[in-house]
C-alpha cells in the first residue's frame, strides 16, 4: 500500500516537472508569433467614393408670392408730356425767279430772288385756323453776311396735328446776285424762321423745329 503511494507521488512530480520545462518554451514561440505578426495597413489615398447626387426635387411654385411680387414697387404710369404748340416748318418747292432786262434786240433773263412755299405743323397737341408770322433771311455764307430780310405772315393757315400742310400762295425774296451780294447762287443760304417772336408760347426746348434752310 505504502508503495502504490509512492508510485503515484513520484508520477505527480514527474509530470510537474515537465509540465515546468514546457511553460516557457511555449510562452516563448507564443511571444515570437505575435511580435513578428503586423496586420495589413490601409492607404491613405484610398478613398469611398460619395454617393451621386444628380436627381433634385424641383421646388415647389408659390403662385401667390410670384403674383404680389408683380404686383408691388411698380412705378405710375406716366402720361406724356406733349405741349398745345410744337410749331414745326419745311421749305418746298423751292425755285428760281429771273425778270427779263434789255430792249427788244438784247433781251435777257436775270436771276430775280427765289420763291418757295411752306409745309408746316403742330407737334403739339392743338390743331386751327392761325395767323402764321415767320421771317426771311438770305445769307452769304462766304463771309456770313446778310443779304436780305424780311417778316411775312400766312393769314388764318390751317395747322393740323396729325399732318403737313401746305401754304396755298408762293412766297416770295427778291434779291439780286453779284459783287454786293453774292457771286453765285451756290454762295447763298435761304433761312426762315417760323414765329421769331415766339407768339404762340413755345417752350423753348420745342423751338428747334421752327427754322428751317435751304443751300444750294
Amino acid at each position: 500500500m505504502m508503495s502504490k503511494i509512492i508510485k503515484y507521488v513520484m508520477t505527480a512530480i514527474v509530470g510537474l516537472s515537465l509540465v515546468l520545462i514546457n511553460a516557457p518554451a511555449f510562452a516563448a514561440d507564443v511571444t515570437g508569433k505575435t511580435s513578428t505578426q503586423t496586420l495589413p495597413t490601409q492607404t491613405d489615398t484610398q478613398t469611398a467614393p460619395l454617393p451621386s447626387k444628380t436627381r433634385t426635387a424641383p421646388l415647389p411654385s408659390n403662385v401667390q408670392e410670384t403674383r404680389e411680387y408683380q404686383q408691388v414697387d411698380k412705378p405710375p404710369v406716366q402720361k406724356l408730356d406733349i405741349p398745345d404748340w410744337d410749331l414745326a416748318g419745311e421749305l418746298r418747292n423751292v425755285d428760281r425767279l429771273f425778270k427779263t432786262k434789255g430792249g427788244m434786240f438784247n433781251k435777257h433773263k436775270v436771276f430775280n430772288g427765289l420763291r418757295f412755299k411752306l409745309a408746316l405743323m403742330n407737334k403739339g397737341k392743338l390743331k386751327g385756323s392761325k395767323d402764321i408770322p415767320f421771317k426771311v433771311t438770305v445769307l452769304n455764307v462766304t463771309n456770313n453776311t446778310v443779304i436780305k430780310q424780311e417778316n411775312h405772315s400766312i393769314k388764318r393757315q390751317t395747322i393740323r396735328n396729325d399732318m403737313w400742310t401746305l401754304t396755298d400762295e408762293w412766297i416770295f425774296v427778291v434779291f439780286g446776285l453779284g459783287q454786293t451780294t453774292a457771286p453765285s447762287l451756290g454762295d447763298v443760304k435761304l433761312i426762315v424762321d417760323i414765329d421769331p417772336r415766339n407768339t404762340f408760347g413755345e417752350e423753348q426746348r420745342h423751338r428747334g423745329n421752327n427754322r428751317c434752310e435751304a443751300h444750294w
